[in-house]
C-alpha cells in the first residue's frame, strides 16, 4: 500500500507525464494540393472523423491564402490518432460558402482525400478515410475545378 506522500508523488508525476504522453501519440497531417488555380481567396480545409463528418468544420481545420496557380501546402499539427477524411474548398471569393453554379455543378475547386472526388452526389467516409497514428502523415491530393 502506498503511503499518502508517496501517493501524491506518484499521482503528481504520471499528472506531470499525461500532457507529453498525448503529444507523443499525435502526428502531423502535411497535405500537398496540386492543381490549385489562381483564383484568388483562400483553400479551406478540414479533417474529420466519421461523427463529424459532412457536419461542420471537423476536428482539426486550416485556412491557406490561395495565391499563386500550382501547388498548396497545409500542415495539421498535433493530430489525435484515429480515422479522418480531408475536405478541402478552394472559397476564391472568400464568402466562407462552397458555390454552385447555375447548372449545379461546383463553382469552386474542391479536393478530398484518397483521391475520392465523388462523380455524383456526396462523397462517403468510408471511401475517403485515411488513419493517423504516432507516425506523421503525408497525403498528397488534386484540386478539382468545373
Amino acid at each position: 500500500m502506498l503511503k499518502p506522500l508517496a501517493f501524491a508523488t506518484t499521482l503528481a508525476v504520471s499528472a506531470l507525464a499525461l500532457p507529453a504522453l498525448s503529444l507523443a501519440q499525435s502526428a502531423d497531417v502535411i497535405v500537398t494540393l496540386t492543381g490549385v488555380q489562381d483564383r484568388g481567396g483562400h483553400a479551406l480545409a478540414s479533417l474529420s472523423t466519421e461523427s463529424t463528418f459532412m457536419r461542420g468544420q471537423g476536428e482539426y481545420s486550416a485556412r491557406v491564402a490561395v495565391d499563386s496557380p500550382g501547388t498548396l501546402t497545409l500542415t495539421f499539427e498535433n493530430v489525435a490518432p484515429g480515422d479522418y477524411a480531408l475536405m478541402v474548398m478552394h472559397d476564391a471569393n472568400d464568402n466562407g460558402e462552397f458555390d454552385m453554379a447555375p447548372s449545379g455543378m461546383p463553382d469552386e475547386g474542391f479536393a478530398f482525400s484518397s483521391g475520392g472526388a465523388p462523380l455524383m452526389g456526396p462523397p462517403a467516409f468510408s471511401l475517403l478515410k485515411f488513419t493517423v497514428g504516432s507516425e506523421d502523415v503525408t497525403l498528397t491530393e488534386s484540386m478539382t475545378y468545373f
